[in-house]
């Protein structure tokens, strides 16, 4: 009696996607890590205040906030799309925070609540329009770009400040000695990487980045998967506008999160996640997260002007593309050669299995 062909399933499909990426992401990250420790030892001697411990938790801490949006964010990349009105999503959730309080009266755990809730209502609306009407992702949420801000500066047009004992508790205490911001940001990284590679749904936003069309014939929820990813996205930044709202102890409309989307696709793709989708890991946008930090406070210590700081970050989203385009090369180059090994090994064991009479 001969055996029934095997037919793919929704999680199969799923897993032979991640096969081949692990050891693309492996050769673009240790590529990032090592540019990161060069950093490092290049800031410890040309300034004693850089190596402590004191200065690695404010560059942490001065990160968290792009680090809760990049955590959500990458997974979206990951997926085949993009968000790039969260820098206005971050400014429009932190002023609808900062009135709920100064103008509203509301208590800060509800104008917390309102904050992300803003965030992921915008979140909704770009995950509507590109998850599921299919629209462009670039030019819709270069649109919600413009809108945010336009009407952040029609809410209130000046800053708005002194937002409570609580709010700066947030933003500047500590917890168990760490401040509560990096425990914040850690949650975050954490609950990403457990879902990105510990659960099917996780595999389905791989199975989505590589080909939408093969994952939707394969019967995965793929508008509803990219609609949730936007609303994450949304709602991470809205909870960023929280924190630094909290950490500033007010909201500037016009200067709050101004280009901090271009910072979060630097990081997220500096950290070996595809643009056109199909390949990253958490860890790798963790170290990037990092080095970004790392970069920008030693070119502060070491009292760079600030052009120069631009031109620094220009470099680095130049060296993004870079490890885009080697993650892009070799990844397939990768795959194909595990396949063609894998079934070179499948006919020698076949040549030594006897044939039965």
């Amino acid at each position: 009696m001969t055996a029934k062909p095997h037919s793919p399933d929704a999680h199969g499909f799923g897993s032979r996607v991640i096969s081949g990426i692990t050891q693309g992401n492996f050769l673009v990250n240790n590529i990032l890590l090592a540019t990161l420790l060069a950093l490092v030892i290049f800031f410890s001697y040309r300034s004693s205040a850089f190596l402590t411990i004191s200065n690695f938790t404010v560059i942490l801490t001065n990160y968290a906030a792009i680090g809760v949006v990049v955590a959500a964010m990458a997974l979206l990349v990951i997926a085949g799309h993009v968000d790039l009105s969260v820098g206005s999503n971050i400014a429009f959730s932190a002023m609808i925070t900062a009135v709920s309080i100064t103008t509203l009266g509301m208590s800060p755990s509800l104008a917390i609540v309102a904050g992300i809730i803003t965030g992921a209502i915008v979140g909704s609306v770009n995950g509507f329009l590109c998850g599921i009407l299919k629209f462009n992702p670039i030019i819709v949420t270069l649109g919600m770009l413009s809108f945010l801000r336009g009407t952040t500066l029609l809410i209130n047009p000046t800053e708005v400040y002194g937002l409570g004992d609580t709010f700066f508790f947030i933003g500047n205490g500590r917890f168990l000695g760490v401040p509560i911001l990096l425990w914040i940001v850690g949650c975050a990284f954490v609950s990403s990487a457990v879902f990105i590679a510990a659960t099917v749904w996780g595999r389905y936003v791989y199975a989505i980045g590589v080909n939408p069309q093969a994952a939707f014939l394969a019967a995965l929820p793929v508008k509803r998967l990219l609609f949730c990813l936007y609303i994450a996205t949304g709602a991470a930044a809205g909870l960023a506008g929280v924190l630094l709202a909290a950490r500033l102890d007010g909201v500037s409309p016009g200067a709050l999160g101004l280009q901090m989307e271009l910072q979060a696709l630097t990081i997220i793709l500096l950290g070996g996640v595809a643009f056109t989708g199909g390949r990253g890991r958490i860890l790798g946008v963790v170290t990037a997260w990092v080095f970004l930090g790392v970069l920008e406070n030693g070119l502060t210590l070491l009292n760079v002007p600030p052009f120069i700081q631009l031109v620094a970050s220009g470099l680095a989203l130049i060296l993004a593309a870079t490890l885009d385009a080697l993650g892009n090369y070799m990844g397939p180059r990768i795959a194909q050669r595990r396949k063609i090994t894998e079934q070179l090994e499948n006919s020698r064991r076949l040549e030594r299995t006897p044939t039965a009479e």
